[in-house]
């Protein structure tokens, strides 16, 4: 049953929907914006189940997550299908132009994301420097655009562009990429007992690269909260997330796919968890 919640990214789909109820929240937009929390739901199921059966036509390694799915590629298949019509459904009852356009902007994002990953896996992990940092930028963006900026953008661009509406997305891009960034050191370490060392690194820039651009995006978190007009049970579970975050960096934990999946995405859920109580 774990299996299930994590590998149809069932348990991604909660914490989105979270992550996104706590920015209407905190911003007090309009009880009739909440759908917005369902969308982030469904694109997520729709995107991640997308990218594992994309991931079974291509030439990658097979991982824990892959060769699952192959023995229920069905299932897989037909959460990717939900989360789709329940985007599309969402983005014609209650999307805006405005949204429209931030919509279309971050699925150019995901396309590029995913031709870029088709093409290293054909061609080799040698294909692309900066691989790592290409991948947290990406995620981290299309995370950004569909729990903050689509909810953001329900009075057209006015909200998105306040001094804290701007500070609170780009703490969350940073975390995000901090997450991203945290995978890449599984992914390496998971990757020693197939590739040389030389090649691995050649994709993941080792592991100084991999812990500069963590305490790159932690020292920008940390100086953004210090400015963030917002309740301190946010800062509090900000920083929470980023200690336990440094603390699996430290000791290079080497887990696998399923329990990485449950601790590390499950880091998210500490501050709408926290901050959603605060407001009930």
């Amino acid at each position: 049953m774990v299996k299930y919640i994590l590998y149809l990214h069932l348990w991604l789909a909660v914490i989105s929907l979270l992550l996104t109820m706590e920015c209407v929240l905190f911003f007090s937009i309009p009880l009739e914006y909440y759908p917005f929390a369902c969308f982030s739901a469904a694109a997520t199921l729709f995107t991640y189940n997308t990218h594992t059966l994309l991931a079974l036509h291509s030439k990658k390694q097979t991982t824990e997550l892959t060769s699952w799915a192959s023995k229920h590629y069905g299932i897989v298949a037909t959460t990717a299908l939900i989360g789709f019509f329940g985007s599309i459904y969402i983005c014609i009852r209650y999307f805006s132009i405005s949204q429209w356009s931030v919509l279309v902007l971050a699925g150019c994002i995901w396309l590029f994301y995913e031709r870029i990953i088709m093409r290293v896996n054909k061609k080799g992990i040698n294909f692309i420097q900066n691989y790592s940092l290409l991948k947290s930028i990406v995620l981290a963006l299309v995370w950004t655009v569909v729990t903050v900026v689509l909810p953001l953008t329900t009075a057209k661009f006015n909200l998105l562009l306040e001094p804290d509406a701007i500070l609170f997305t780009v703490v969350r891009f940073c975390l995000f990429a901090f997450i991203t960034q945290l995978f890449e050191y599984r992914d390496l370490y998971s990757g020693k007992i197939n590739f040389k060392i030389s090649n691995l690194a050649d994709k993941t820039g080792g592991y100084t690269n991999l812990t500069l651009l963590c305490n790159l995006f932690a020292v920008a978190i940390c100086i953004q909260l210090l400015f963030l007009d917002l309740h301190t049970s946010f800062k509090v579970a900000t920083i929470l997330q980023l200690t336990i975050l440094v603390f699996f960096i430290r000791i290079k934990n080497i887990i696998t796919i399923t329990e990485s999946m449950l601790l590390w995405d499950g880091i998210l859920i500490l501050s709408p968890l926290i901050s959603i109580s605060q407001h009930i």
